[in-house]
């Protein structure tokens, strides 16, 4: 599979996909993908949902697009 970069709302590079994990920049597993929600790696309450080539936060602000 290959490698998605996601971007901030301003356009800086934040994470990385592959497969169904997230990486931050340095390449430390950040968060697991299942059904669209990004889960931490270290357990705990999905704080961000893919929609439409976006990543919302819960409260359903934009946070990061595939670039």
């Amino acid at each position: 599979m290959a490698t998605r970069w996601l971007f901030t709302t301003d356009g800086q590079p934040a994470y990385y996909q592959e497969g169904d994990y997230i990486y931050s920049k340095d390449g430390q597993t950040a968060f697991s993908v299942a059904g669209g929600w990004w889960y931490p790696i270290n357990g705990g309450v999905a704080p961000y949902y893919v929609s439409d080539g976006w990543i919302y936060t819960t409260e359903g602000k934009p946070a990061f697009y595939f670039g």
